[in-house]
């Protein structure tokens, strides 16, 4: 908070000024002595989501039993502020009512703060409304609840988040009548809306379930009916990319309503054409105000829709745009332990980046030569009348039929920007394992060998955090809790690695680490699997609820059930892995269906368990031959069979063998298993 002063009339003697410099000149000499304002314990804390709040005079807690065992203490509600470095929503709150007085001592009387980042504590990115939230609509990064002392919900917060950064009194309005349906007396068990959601969703995840087979008629047509005109899916704001969505329209060969929704996103300046890769979200329903927010995560999946897409369309965006986000993930996102989670926003006051926007002088001085800057405007979109941002966007297809023009503009323009924004919040296991699980298949896929080389490289990073089938979620004190996501991560990086290296060790070491997920955090109840180990008092009981909705990418449920069904593949005898994969889809299609576009995740899983076909392939050319399969069916499992991987087809002979379900057909040539299936998922039986 700054302080000013009147302007001193200028009769002020000349006494009183030597007296003012004497202070001056004894202030600068003692500043490091006096403690700054305010602040709380945050200052030290390596989470950039944390630690920007330590000047905030609120006294923020972490997400510990300490925490919420002080809340029951004091009998106080809870304010729990769910957020990351890398949403725009979040950091709005933080700059402007989070630092007014007026709310921070309000909350310092009538609340117990605790403040959650999501990268470090991902259990609680879908912890409350895990089902009802696709009807709330809520943001997800973005969440301020408030609690009992018990974990129960009082209020949410509304949604309208970002009309709130600059407005302190409709905040503290809202804070006033959350702290006052904390004091109504409340009948025993009947809760407030939200709390009666949660426990339905709760009930719903964790009951006991008849096995029925998920609706995927209905929800297709369900997810392409909500294809907004301008790109994505429905029309609300803020805005983020939904590449589970996209991945299964294209599996299923909808391709006209894949074209039709992603199409739109990838000619807006969300695709980030200076670095590579994709911003994470927009304000607004056009995908036009970017944030410049970039996430590891949503990159990574982006990478398997775009490298997947390229191998089924051979259209050129698809394959130019996977492999520039591939060279992003491997060049601004590469710190010393791994892959950085996020890279913070730039962005300014008007709206405009430092590192991706120009202004008419500076495109005018920079492409000074021949035509290149009438280029620019027309192929790059850079006209200040109809891109006030002046961000560089794909304007149609025809902006890469001159690909060597376009990557020299492009060089130009790097050249002529500001420096690449930091990034932050490094080395956790299940932002690694998944990125780098996402580059080998990515670039197998686009059958690129140098771009393979240097994914494969990069799986020494995946072991940091494994000791033996345990995975640690962070090597920093307070964040090694063992969370799902790890080991998830962990499985997905070592299967990849495997199928393109036929390294025993690691499709090995792979298996036993998601056997001991299955084990860990086995609910009791065949299909559900709880984010951490079921927390007891004081921590909530919210925090063990499965998790159904995709966020960044597909949910935890949907990734341990398409891994599972693809470690059964590999490993045919460990029947552990069939019964959790055909548990889940039977359990949770009722649940993923009211999800939206946010059930994509484990619908494509559910239709991959059904569709069950995948490829074998024996003998001395088993590798190359299946790196070829994976090029030309990237929706079917193509397996490389060495040592002690499908001994039972390896002593058919050399050769492909087509698998579908119980059935095997072969050997036969590469170039009859080519012809032998659809593309797409579904009709493999």
């Amino acid at each position: 908070m700054s302080l000013s002063m009147p302007r001193p009339a200028f009769t002020v003697v000349s006494s009183s000024v030597v007296a003012l410099v004497a202070i001056g000149f004894a202030s600068r000499i003692f500043r490091p002595l006096i403690p700054k304002p305010g602040g709380n314990a945050l200052a030290n804390e390596s989470s950039e989501f944390l630690s920007r709040a330590a000047t905030q005079q609120i006294n923020w807690k972490k997400p510990i039993a300490d925490s919420f065992a002080m809340a029951r203490r004091r009998d106080m509600p809870i304010l729990l502020f769910i957020g990351s470095s890398y949403n725009p929503l979040a950091r709005g709150l933080d700059n402007g009512v989070l630092m007014s007085p007026r709310v921070q001592a309000y909350l310092a009387r009538n609340f117990e703060c605790i403040r959650v980042d999501i990268l470090a504590y991902p259990e609680y990115r879908n912890a409350f409304l895990p089902i009802s939230r696709g009807i709330v609509g809520f943001p997800t990064g973005c969440q301020l609840w408030v609690l009992d002392p018990s974990g129960k919900i009082v209020d949410l917060l509304p949604k309208g988040l970002g009309l709130w950064p600059t407005d302190e009194n409709a905040f503290i309005d809202a804070l006033v009548a959350a702290r006052r349906r904390f004091e109504s007396p409340i009948a025993e068990g009947a809760g407030t809306k939200y709390q009666e959601a949660q426990d339905r969703d709760w009930q719903a995840l964790t009951a006991e379930f008849t096995p029925a087979a998920p609706d995927f008629e209905a929800y297709g047509a369900g997810l392409s009916n909500s294809i907004y005109p301008r790109g994505g899916f429905g029309g609300e704001s803020p805005r983020v990319v939904t590449p589970e969505a996209w991945r299964y329209l294209l599996a299923t060969g909808n391709l006209v309503a894949f074209k039709a929704s992603i199409g739109p996103v990838l000619r807006s300046p969300l695709v980030d054409l200076v670095d590579g890769g994709f911003f994470h979200g927009a304000r607004d329903s056009d995908w036009i105000e970017t944030d410049f927010d970039k996430s590891a995560v949503t990159n990574a999946a982006m990478l398997r829709v775009m490298a997947s897409a390229s191998a089924m369309l051979k259209e050129p965006i698809y394959r130019y745009l996977s492999e520039r986000t591939f060279d992003s993930l491997t060049t601004e996102f590469v710190v010393q332990n791994g892959i950085a989670a996020s890279r913070q926003s730039d962005s300014q006051s008007n709206g405009r980046s430092d590192r991706t926007s120009f202004g008419v002088r500076k495109l005018r001085e920079s492409l000074s030569e021949g035509d290149d800057y009438q280029w620019a405007q027309s192929y790059l979109g850079l006209r200040v009348e109809t891109n006030p941002r002046m961000v560089p966007i794909l304007r149609s297809t025809r902006t890469l039929s001159d690909l060597p023009r376009l990557e020299r503009i492009l060089a130009t323009l790097r050249r002529a920007t500001g420096s690449v924004p930091e990034t932050t919040s490094a080395g956790f296991a299940d932002v690694t394992g998944f990125c780098v699980a996402r580059l080998i298949e990515g670039a197998r896929t686009l059958g690129d060998a140098k771009r393979l080389d240097v994914a494969l490289s990069l799986f020494d990073w995946v072991e940091l955090n494994r000791n033996g089938a345990n995975m640690l979620h962070s090597q920093e004190s307070g964040l090694r809790t063992p969370y799902v996501g790890d080991y998830l991560a962990y499985a997905d990086a070592a299967l990849q690695h495997y199928l393109a290296t036929g390294r025993q060790t690691s499709i090995q070491s792979g298996r036993e680490v998601l056997l001991r997920a299955l084990e860990l955090f086995n609910s009791g109840q065949g299909a559900v699997l709880w984010m951490r180990d079921k927390p007891s008092a004081p921590l909530p009981s919210f925090l063990a609820v499965p998790e159904i909705a995709d966020s960044s990418t597909e949910s935890a449920t949907a990734y341990a059930m398409r891994l599972c069904h693809d470690y059964e593949r590999v490993f045919p005898t460990e029947s552990v892995f069939r019964r959790f994969a055909n548990a889940a889809t039977g359990a949770f299609g009722a649940q993923a269906n009211v999800l939206g576009p946010r059930g994509a995740g484990f619908f494509l899983a559910a239709q991959s368990v059904f569709d069950d076909t995948f490829f074998v392939c024996v003998g001395p050319e088993a590798q190359p031959w299946s790196d070829r399969l994976a090029e030309l069916q990237p929706w079917r499992m193509c397996i490389a069979a060495f040592g002690e991987i499908r001994v039972d087809l390896q002593k058919m002979g050399n050769g492909v063998y087509l698998v579908r379900g119980e059935s095997v057909q072969g050997p036969m040539s590469l170039a009859a298993a080519q012809k032998a299936l659809s593309p797409f998922i579904g009709f493999g039986r």
